[in-house]
């Protein structure tokens, strides 16, 4: 279990392209941080990790130009991307390879180029091989931009290793 943040900012490691230090990690967390690493989503786009403990991850995104659509406001699509980034890590935080199963979103207000959002991913429960993850994205602002549902699942067998 972690205590404290895995992912901070600074400048002791390898950055992504918004200038995140993807190697600022807390010791006892390196399999957090190759995930991370190896995220090539979430690295393309500028998505940071922010924060992970036990089934709790904060991540961060600037919304660029290219993820607008032809009302200017942030796509569903990127929003969605964002929280069910969260949640992932939310979800993988225990340790075993963890996966959606299910998800929703609901949109509530609109976001455009240049804000920047900021997704909570908080484990409701776990039971077996499945939990469900809440996760709220909202402007820095306070406002609240989508609510998210996850539905997570173990994949039995399956570990971080690269190998698979």
């Amino acid at each position: 279990m972690y205590g404290s943040p895995v992912f901070s900012h600074g400048s002791r490691g390898k950055q992504d392209i918004m200038g995140t230090d993807i190697g600022a990690v807390v010791a006892g967390n390196s399999r957090i941080s190759t995930l991370y690493e190896r995220d090539r989503t979430c690295q393309s786009l500028g998505i940071a990790l922010e924060e992970v403990s036990a089934g709790r991850a904060v991540m961060r995104m600037t919304v660029a130009d290219t993820m607008v659509n032809g009302h200017g406001m942030a796509h569903g699509g990127f929003l969605f991307l964002l929280a069910d980034a969260a949640f992932s890590y939310a979800c993988n935080s225990y340790g075993p390879v963890t996966v959606a199963q299910a998800a929703q979103v609901t949109f509530l207000s609109p976001a455009a180029v240049g804000d920047e959002l900021v997704a909570e991913a908080d484990e409701r429960t776990r039971s077996g091989r499945t939990g469900i993850y809440d996760v709220t994205v909202r402007h820095t602002s306070g406002r609240v931009v989508a609510e998210f549902r996850g539905h997570s699942v173990i994949l039995a067998g399956k570990s971080h290793s690269g190998g698979e």
